[in-house]
């Protein structure tokens, strides 16, 4: 290889705190409404939110449950019960779903999402299966259409591999999965994963509903700023290691993050700056997977790419200085070691 990846470890030593804040910080709550969702749980402040805007109540015991398995039945209700007024689901009696009985509590829900394009109906899908556990995959779909997001086409040129999980872009949740992550309703696991089919609980659908209504008042801009920068240290990481397919998708996940903040804060010059300093390490990185398939020139258009991105993004944030220095000095190392060795005689 002709360059090496332990270059990247000088540049990784310099990436903390790449991305400022942008806006104020909410203070923090001090009620607690759930016996079992305490201050310090995962889903406290997604479940207080919800709680406070009427669209979940608890159990009559004072819990909320969080570790509950959600059905589709249930997770239906969650997403649709904010948006159809009671009288309208009133009026909903009678369903085309062949697996739905005339009795089924949820069976307004379910008439209302088919009737407004939320979930499919007869005769593409005659049954709902309401009682099957909700899946990830199916309630990010479910979400974002009841709330109008059209997810093929959000982000649309952005068609990359995300994860091991997520690495077809032809699967029927891949543009669910995108958006998702555009929106910051979901990340990457210490594992590596996306974990599209995992099937939900309480607390997570109540975390996924919450980051959604906030991306949507444009107050998870910092969430996604964050999370670009964790992306590009994680594919530091795994350029440093060569592990070049999941610095591919971690690099990706840095682009659709920072588009996702781009997308409600397009006048803000970090987050303008942030799209740029994902792009270049977009071109890092390709420039990276080049390299291994010998073409040199290649590299050094990839690398110039990277550096010319770094460059608009200080001109677009001084804040990114340190970050587009040293994406600079990177760049220019790649395009050299890439030349150096078109220079080097060929081996006998």
């Amino acid at each position: 290889m002709f360059f090496s990846s332990r270059r990247f470890a000088s540049l990784l030593l310099s990436t903390t705190l790449l991305l400022t804040a942008v806006g104020p910080v909410s203070a923090q709550q001090t009620t607690q409404s759930f016996s079992d969702v305490p201050p310090s749980h995962p889903a406290y402040e997604a479940a207080e939110f919800l709680k406070s805007a009427g669209i979940i109540s608890g159990y009559a015991d004072g819990t909320f449950k969080p570790d509950r398995k959600v059905n589709r039945a249930e997770a239906l209700k969650i997403i649709v019960a904010p948006l159809v007024k009671p009288e309208q689901l009133a009026t909903l009696t009678v369903t085309t779903f062949e697996d739905i009985a005339s009795t089924a509590w949820y069976l307004p829900y379910a008439e209302a999402a088919r009737m407004n394009a939320i979930v499919d109906g007869p005769p593409a899908k005659p049954r709902f299966l309401g009682e099957n556990p909700v899946i990830k995959a199916e309630f990010l779909k479910m979400l974002e259409l009841a709330y109008k997001v059209d997810p093929l086409a959000s982000f649309s040129d952005i068609a990359l591999p995300l994860a091991t999980d997520v690495a077809s872009t032809s699967d029927w949740f891949y543009p669910y999965m995108r958006y998702a992550l555009a929106s910051s309703m979901t990340m990457i696991s210490t594992e590596g994963d996306l974990s599209p089919a995992r099937e939900l609980t309480r607390g997570d659908t109540a975390l996924l509903l919450h980051r959604f209504i906030m991306y949507q008042q444009g107050r998870r801009t910092q969430a996604l700023l964050s999370e670009a920068e964790n992306e590009i240290i994680i594919t530091l990481n795994m350029l440093e290691a060569d592990n070049v397919a999941q610095a591919d998708f971690a690099s990706a996940r840095a682009l659709v993050a920072a588009r996702g903040a781009h997308l409600k804060r397009s006048s803000e010059p970090v987050v303008q700056g942030a799209v740029k300093i994902a792009e270049a390490f977009r071109s890092l990185v390709n420039a990276y997977k080049t390299g291994k398939t010998g073409d040199l020139d290649g590299v050094i258009k990839l690398a110039g790419d990277a550096w010319n991105s770094a460059a608009k993004a200080l001109s677009l944030s001084p804040t990114l200085k340190n970050i587009s220095e040293q994406v600079q000095i990177l760049s220019k190392n790649m395009a050299d070691s890439a030349r150096a060795a078109k220079a080097a005689p060929a081996q006998q």
